[in-house]
């Protein structure tokens, strides 16, 4: 009977640690102590405003902005060139210096990709309307076509799971397109569908984006893009944990796909943002302590994304090639 009760015991406790081990792999993970910079694989991204397409820059700004960008090791370069008008449509007038620009960047450094950044409020636009969608396909064509842009960004907020037309939009986009142009989504942070389901009774989230949204926007983005910020945290703790989490559960969710994590570098605080919570360094540490993660996946991780450029300082500078270049 003893010999009994101790095979039964040590049975017991095997299949304990399995069970525990199982849980601790699937939903904890182990870490691993690496560096950003043995996650960086040179092709960042970043946000750079109207002013570029919108206006004349001479070729010492451009110059100085290729330079910029080749240093922190920016491949991707999102150039706001709208916004939509509600027809679907953007005026010509504002990307107008949109050839001069991208002709005499990529005379600079040619492996550097710019995709038009075109985004819009949803409720400005119809997206049910088949023909404000043809207007949107048609402007994504003349943009990558005609213009040169490598690529479109699409910056629609807000989306949401079951935003059949904003799907249907990026279909019919993507089609207008010729195969090597790229398409990128800028969407809010992943919220698994579980944690929806586990809060319903206590606390609605509106236009959430589970991995319904996610996956859906990925049959037709080459890239995507979470903006890991304005999320009204206090703590800065808080900030890089949920980054983290982002970074695990993004990575995950589909194969081959690109996924940026954005990072803030704006300084101006409101009720959705504390600078002294989500910045640059913030951010980054969360980043690295993402990849760091057995459950990350980070061949579908592409790179950091810092929103915007125009607000970097020089000091923040500093700070990304410390946690990422170096």
């Amino acid at each position: 009977m003893r010999k009994r009760w101790h095979i039964w015991g040590i049975t017991t406790f095997a299949v304990l640690f399995t069970v525990f081990i199982l849980f601790w792999i699937f939903f904890i993970g182990f870490y691993a102590n690496q560096s950003g910079s043995f996650y960086n694989k040179g092709n960042n991204a970043v946000w750079i405003g109207h002013e570029w397409v919108g206006t004349e820059k001479s070729d010492q700004d451009i110059q100085k902005l290729v330079s910029t960008l080749k240093e922190n090791q920016i491949g991707t370069v999102f150039v706001h060139s709208g916004p939509f008008k509600e027809d679907g449509t953007i005026d010509p007038e504002t990307y107008q210096y949109s050839i001069n620009f991208i002709e005499k960047a990529k005379q600079l450094d040619n492996k550097i990709k710019y995709q038009a950044w075109l985004g819009q409020l949803r409720k400005k636009i119809d997206l049910s309307d088949a023909n404000v969608r043809h207007n949107i396909a048609n402007q994504c064509m003349i943009l990558t076509t005609m213009v040169g842009f490598d690529g479109i960004h699409f910056d629609i907020e807000p989306v949401w799971d079951g935003d059949d037309y904003f799907i249907q939009t990026l279909k019919e986009s993507k089609d207008a397109m010729l195969k090597d142009k790229k398409i990128s989504v800028a969407l809010a942070e992943f919220i698994p569908k579980s944690l929806i389901w586990l809060t319903q009774k206590i606390h609605k989230f509106e236009n959430y984006n589970t991995e319904i949204n996610y996956r859906n926007v990925a049959k037709y983005a080459d890239q995507i893009v979470v903006m890991v910020y304005d999320t009204k945290l206090k703590s800065a703790d808080h900030y890089k944990w949920l980054v983290k989490e982002e970074v695990i559960r993004v990575t995950s969710l589909f194969d081959n796909k690109e996924v940026f994590i954005g990072v803030p570098s704006y300084e101006k605080g409101n009720a959705e943002f504390d600078p002294n919570v989500e910045n640059v360094r913030t951010g980054l540490e969360g980043i690295i302590l993402g990849l760091n993660n057995s459950r990350s996946s980070e061949e579908n991780f592409a790179g950091v994304a810092i929103y915007p450029y125009w607000e970097m300082t020089e000091s923040e500078w500093e700070t990304y090639r410390d946690l990422w270049l170096k």
